[in-house]
């Protein structure tokens, strides 16, 4: 595929998505895009489990992964508080759970693997996605479009700057196809991003606040893009599903979304505590 028919493609479905989450909050205003966020993560979490699990035979501990992550999210999503007793509890609940179901089996490496691999997906799909809802539902939606903007226009000059001028390969072993200039690039789209909606959304803050501000989230969401293809590539998949083409799976398109929100959301905390 070509690099603009690969555009195209990627358009295309962005546009879809994006007249999905328009639709959800038309209709069904805030209570539509808190839909969306729970859905995207029960997808999100079945395509790492994909991932992270997919050379575990036990059906047991993939399903028990899934639905403690899915509940750490539905826990932290109320309070972040709760959250890291969630997070806490249901790790001990997937430690205890592959000790008693493989412990017969004498293979220590694969219950450590499975204990590792479980707490760090139930960080990535169960803490980190509730920092977004938790945007959303405390700041209100003009600051969860921002986070959205900065990280989606970002990947998209990212990807425009890669392929027009990409040269000198960021992390080859990582993520081949991505360059410093393509990151230069995206870092130039956030800020483009975090412009328009401070005319648009956001006026009554400063642009000093907003463009430092859309700059370490949008750094911090390439690094989660990073992060994504890291486990892919010892995983040995190339897209984390095939929801989405172009994009692949849920998990390919919000991955710097994940990264992303706690950073604004520690931002726009320390705002408020400072005008306070």
């Amino acid at each position: 595929m070509t690099a603009w028919k690969s555009f195209q493609t990627r358009a295309l479905s962005a546009i879809a998505a994006l007249a999905l989450i328009f639709a959800a909050y038309y209709f069904f205003q805030v209570r539509g895009l808190q839909f969306v966020i729970f859905l995207a993560v029960a997808i999100g979490i079945w395509e790492l489990q994909e991932i992270l699990f997919n050379k575990e035979s036990s059906k047991f501990i993939r399903a028990l992964f899934f639905a403690l992550t899915f509940a750490v999210f539905a826990l932290s999503s109320i309070t972040l508080n709760l959250g890291a007793l969630a997070f806490s509890i249901a790790l001990i609940i997937l430690i205890l759970a592959s000790l008693f179901v493989l412990h017969t089996t004498g293979d220590l490496q694969r219950m450590v693997r499975i204990q590792a691999n479980g707490a760090l997906g139930m960080f990535y799909m169960g803490l980190l996605p509730a920092f977004a809802y938790r945007l959303l539902d405390t700041q209100g939606l003009n600051w969860f479009i921002f986070l959205l903007a900065v990280v989606f226009a970002g990947d998209t000059f990212a990807y425009i700057f890669g392929v027009l001028f990409g040269r000198r390969k960021m992390m080859p072993a990582v993520s081949p196809k991505k360059s410093w200039e393509g990151s230069f690039g995206g870092l130039f789209g956030s800020l483009v991003a975090a412009a328009l909606c401070g005319y648009f959304l956001l006026p009554e803050f400063n642009l000093s606040f907003l463009m430092p501000l859309a700059l370490f989230a949008g750094y911090a969401g390439q690094f989660g893009d990073f992060f994504e293809s890291l486990l892919k590539r010892v995983a040995e998949v190339k897209d984390s599903g095939k929801i989405m083409p172009g994009h692949g799976g849920v998990l390919d398109r919000i991955d710097g979304v994940l990264f992303a929100s706690p950073v604004i959301l520690l931002g726009v905390l320390i705002l408020s505590h400072l005008l306070s």
